[in-house]
Order: structure tokens, then C-alpha cells, then sequence
């Protein structure tokens, strides 16, 4: 929000006012027009320190050209991929599995699970791979703040041209915890410039917006018709207008942009925004399965890398993940080119899916049992306990 629409002032309303009391000696000595073209032109290029802003209202800083185009980690030995070994499930098991995640469900009856007649069992390996790029992207807006004498942070006693304003990707800064979306805002030193408040003229005082200078307001009782309705208004006395008491019947209010000190202080804010992008690529899922629950599955570790730009897998035994690796990791170095990639690592695990074809009664169907810890995928279960006309049972 830009700080002219934070204060919410028309020039209509000025220009009214003016016309409306041509006597008035509200801000003597300049012009009602010109001190609203002023406060226009000055205020659209900061923002009120207090004011919490959109990422939009900052003016990125693209990073150094030795600092965005980081080193690829080169390999300096052979790729190492953790041995994998699919283990069938017994039929003793998987029935034993399916009864465990039936009793943890209150609404459905273990019946079907224990009676059901198994036709088939197929044993299939899902491949996940997942790369997380971590970025930093830096941005600056101009900010002000009322100056006062207890202001945290003095302006320096130099001229602006002895003291070197330091650069936005110079400033040394160290996020929180790697790989986790963050924002950090920080105040840029040797950018304090003091100036002269050109809403209220350094006059430390604007025009009440309730009166318009006029010390008078209509009457809230009667609405400014003066009478009741068989007597006078008891409020204003049937005179239509009563004091305003947002001014104090003064016609003129404190500085909202200097709290009534006449300047303003002037400064520059980074903004340093830590994000994590995450890229994934799933083979071999049966149809049948949301991929969701794969992706999220716990299986076994196949492969994993860490460094400033990872090394794409080019040696795994599947040719279709060495393929996606290269894709997700090549296009990794180009998506976001106002960003600085501090950190890459990509993980590839491998998740065992049984799927079991299966009848019971009238009905047939599949389950799923999928990842290291046995977890069941089983929306159509033929059998429950409470029959009710529920999306979600």
C-alpha cells in the first residue's frame, strides 16, 4: 500500500475546503494545490516504516554474475547406489497386514479383510526421485520513519558522498535453518537521509479531515436539520453545526506522517526471501494409486547428494531416471535467474507396491500395500459397519 492511499486524502476534499472557506486561515503562506501535488510527488517514493508490504512493493536486486552462476559440484568418484531387493510378500502376511489396518478403523468390520478370497498378488518397485534447489532472492524499497530525538538508528554526521552505501548482496546474511522458506528484513546502514516533512510543510500540522478547517461539524443528532421532531435539537440548539471534537475545534490535527516533528527520516530496507523449490519424478506407479502416496511413502534410500549445484545421476540402472535427474537438474540452474542458488540436494528411493486382487462375495476388487512400513491404500472396502450416505466412508 502506497502511503498516499494509507492516509486516504482526495484532492477534492482540499480543493473543497478551500472553496468553502476562502477566510480560513489554515497553512497561511503556500498554496492548498501545490502542498497536495508535493505530498504526491514525495510520498509515492517510500513507504511508512510501519507498514507491512507485499513482496511486489520491493525492487529486486539481481545477484552478482560470479555469485548466480555457481560452481557444479564435480564428481570426483563413481556414483554409489545402496543395494535393493524386492522381498514378496506371503499371502500369510498380507492378510495379517490387512486385519492390523481394518482394527484401527472403528467404521469398518474385519470380516471382509479375514474371509476375503485373494486371486492375485503382483510385486512392483516405484521409483521417487526429488531434488530441493534452496534460492535467495534479495530486493530493496525506500522506507521512512518520523525523526526523533530518541530515533534507533542516528543518521551518520557524514555527507552522503563520504560514506558508501553498502550493496544489497555484500550485506552478509545467514538464514535460519537450510532448506526452509524465510524472510528476513533488515535496515541498510549509511542510508539515513533526514528531510523535511512535505505533507504538512514542516508546519507539524494538517487540516482536520473531519471539519476541513472549518472547527464546525453537522450536527450527528438531528443530521443538521436544527429540530426534532416537535422541538429544537437539544445537541446543537437548532443551529445545525456543533464543534468538532476530532480537532478540538482547532481546524487543524498532528502530522500523521512526522507525529508532529516536522521531518522525516528516510531509509532503505533489504528484504531477503529463502526459498525452497522441489521437483519430483515418479516411476513405475501401478494405476490404481495416487501418486500423492507414493511420493510421500517411506522406502529405501537408494542414492542421495548435497552440494552448491548437484551432479545429475547418470549411472543408475534405470535409464529413465538418469534421464529426469539430468532434466530436473539442468533446467534447476536456469529457473530462477534472480535468484542465488545457495544449496542443492536430491534424494532417490525406491518404494515396494504390492498390489492384491482379491473377492468377497459379489465383489471384487484391489488393495494396495506400499512402502517399508506396510501402508494400506484401500478406498473401496467391501464391508463396514454403519451404512451412511457419506462421501467420506
Amino acid at each position: 500500500m502506497q502511503y498516499l492511499q494509507y492516509l486516504n486524502v482526495s484532492s477534492s476534499s482540499l480543493l473543497t475546503s478551500v472553496s468553502a472557506n476562502p477566510s480560513s486561515n489554515f497553512l497561511p503562506g503556500y498554496s492548498i494545490a501545490l502542498n497536495f501535488h508535493i505530498m504526491a510527488t514525495e510520498h509515492r517514493k517510500g513507504y511508512r516504516c510501519d507498514l507491512i508490504l507485499e513482496p511486489s512493493q520491493y525492487s529486486t536486486v539481481p545477484p552478482p554474475t560470479e555469485e548466480g552462476k555457481a560452481k557444479v559440484s564435480v564428481k570426483l568418484q563413481p556414483e554409489v547406489f545402496n543395494p535393493f531387493i524386492l522381498s514378496p510378500l506371503p499371502e500369510q502376511t498380507i492378510r495379517d497386514v490387512l486385519v492390523d489396518w481394518v482394527r484401527n478403523k472403528p467404521l469398518l468390520s474385519p470380516t471382509a479383510a479375514r474371509g476375503m478370497v485373494i486371486t492375485g498378488i503382483t510385486h512392483e518397485v516405484a521409483y521417487c526421485y526429488r531434488l530441493e534447489t534452496f534460492t535467495e532472492h534479495r530486493s530493496v524499497c525506500l522506507r521512512f520513519e518520523p525523526q526523533c530525538k530518541t530515533s534507533k538508528a542516528p543518521v551518520s554526521p557524514k555527507p552522503a558522498g563520504e560514506v558508501q552505501e553498502p550493496q544489497p548482496w555484500k550485506v552478509p546474511v545467514t538464514p535460519a535453518k537450510m532448506f526452509h522458506n524465510q524472510v528476513l528484513n533488515y535496515r541498510l546502514i549509511h542510508t539515513d537521509r533526514v528531510t523535511g516533512c512535505s505533507y504538512c510543510q514542516e508546519h507539524k500540522w494538517v487540516m482536520c479531515k473531519a471539519c476541513c478547517a472549518s472547527t464546525r461539524v453537522r450536527c450527528p443528532v438531528c443530521h443538521g436539520r436544527g429540530r426534532g421532531t416537535k422541538k429544537p435539537c437539544r445537541e446543537c440548539k437548532g443551529e445545525k453545526m456543533v464543534p468538532c471534537m476530532s480537532c478540538m475545534s482547532l481546524g487543524r490535527v498532528c502530522c500523521e506522517m512526522c507525529v508532529g516533528n516536522g521531518q522525516l527520516c528516510y531509509f532503505k530496507e533489504l528484504r531477503v526471501d529463502y526459498h525452497c523449490h522441489l521437483d519430483r519424478y515418479l516411476l513405475g506407479v501401478p494405476g490404481g494409486i495416487p501418486e500423492e502416496r507414493i511420493s510421500h511413502a517411506i522406502g529405501e534410500i537408494l542414492h542421495n547428494g548435497l552440494g552448491q549445484k548437484v551432479c545429475p545421476i547418470s549411472t543408475f540402472s534405470v535409464e529413465e531416471v538418469n534421464a529426469a535427474s539430468q532434466r530436473m537438474v539442468r533446467s534447476s540452474h536456469s529457473s530462477w535467474p534472480q535468484c542465488r542458488i545457495i544449496q542443492q540436494r536430491h534424494l532417490l528411493r525406491a518404494v515396494p507396491v504390492t498390489q492384491v486382487q482379491y473377492r468377497w462375495k459379489d465383489t471384487s476388487g484391489s488393495v494396495f500395500i506400499f512402502g517399508v512400513d506396510h501402508s494400506i491404500y484401500w478406498p473401496d472396502y467391501p464391508e463396514r459397519r454403519i451404512r451412511l450416505c457419506c462421501p467420506w466412508l
